[in-house]
């Protein structure tokens, strides 16, 4: 059995233990609070300049869908595009052979 004296440092011990623990756990929930009230105005900014571009976008014409359009019209863009992209494909090739694979 304890003396008196060493019931009041026990007691003590476990008070000053549980302040420092509740300390530690506040200032951990303080810094998260911080750092969520950080991101929270981060996300504003960011929600604000994608409103102004929203703002920007809606004044751009509108260009109607490919199903409500011409389909010759539709059809001749398509193949206008394939043809492009299958010429950049072939000069990105050439230029990646070696100089003597070249044939000029």
């Amino acid at each position: 059995m304890l003396p008196w004296w060493g019931w009041i440092l026990l007691w003590g011990v476990l008070v000053v233990g549980g302040g420092a623990w509740v300390a530690v756990l506040g200032r951990r929930t303080w810094r998260s609070a911080r750092a969520l009230g950080d991101e929270v105005a981060r996300a504003g900014a960011l929600v604000a300049e994608l409103e102004a571009r929203l703002d920007e976008a809606r004044e751009l014409p509108m260009e109607r869908p490919a199903v409500l359009q011409d389909p010759r019209r539709v059809r001749e863009e398509h193949r206008r595009q394939r043809a492009e992209s299958k010429a950049a494909r072939r000069a990105r090739r050439i230029d990646r052979r070696p100089p003597w694979a070249r044939v000029h």
